[in-house]
């Protein structure tokens, strides 16, 4: 089962106790979920991380029927490992699931996401390692160019230049895209129904009814109200409650 595969991940960073492992390990095999959920969100309490402790609770409140807390905490997987297919392939399957999926763009990976998305196949810590090794080939060109250039190196020298300068502010311009979505503040539906309102108050109109498990855009607060984006590009106030944390 996959529940086992989370032993591993605590080893970087702190073993929970033998005897909590122990048990979870034995009510998993014996169909307990959630006596294991409840074992889970005590070590996420705890401040455990783990890719796979987000996606087994996941899994757990998938089975039960909760689309808004199964999102939730399969987007907090992927957000941990951004290129794990077993992730993602779930994240589409609970989607398809969900009443509002017309409103979440369900996408394959295209040979030109490679340039149009590329977070869909490098993290940031990728393109910032890329961006460095770009500026330290520009720079040891330029003091080659510098030092010991003879007549003949401008001819090949200018145009290898302005490549190189095209493509370290391609690569700046897309980790720039990179940071920019992964510090967006996403937030989760979390009852069967929920009204959007115009404004922040039951009196504004309401502009839409969305459901558990839609993922929205946190934007803005006014007390115990939330202005959020919708995927189709609306925005709209809900009561607090009514959202997850952000993911």
């Amino acid at each position: 089962m996959v529940f086992f595969n989370l032993l591993l991940a605590f080893v970087s960073i702190a073993e929970p106790a033998n005897d909590e492992i122990k048990k979870m390990n034995e009510l998993a095999e014996n169909g307990k979920l959630n006596e294991a959920k409840r074992i889970y969100l005590k070590w996420i309490r705890s401040g455990y991380e783990s890719k796979l402790l987000y996606y087994n609770v996941g899994l757990i409140y998938e089975k039960n029927g909760d689309a808004g807390n199964a999102m939730f905490f399969l987007k907090k997987a992927q957000k941990l490992a951004p290129n794990d297919d077993l992730i993602e392939n779930r994240l589409l399957s609970l989607q398809e699931k969900i009443k509002d999926r017309f409103m979440i763009p369900i996408e394959n990976r295209r040979k030109s996401d490679i340039i149009i998305k590329p977070w869909k196949y490098f993290t940031s810590q990728n393109w910032a390692i890329f961006l460095l090794a770009g500026v330290w080939i520009y720079v040891i060109h330029y003091l080659y160019y510098r030092l010991f250039s003879v007549s003949f190196s401008l001819y090949f020298y200018k145009p290898l230049q302005k490549i190189q300068i095209f493509m370290l502010l391609f690569l700046l311009i897309q980790f720039i895209r990179i940071i920019n979505y992964w510090t967006i503040e996403e937030a989760i539906i979390l009852p069967e129904e929920v009204k959007v309102f115009q404004g922040a108050d039951t009196l504004s109109p309401i502009i839409q009814t969305v459901h558990a498990g839609l993922p929205v855009l946190f934007e803005d607060k006014i007390g115990e109200w939330v202005k959020i984006t919708l995927k189709n590009g609306r925005t709209g106030w809900v009561k607090k409650s009514h959202l997850s944390a952000k993911i």
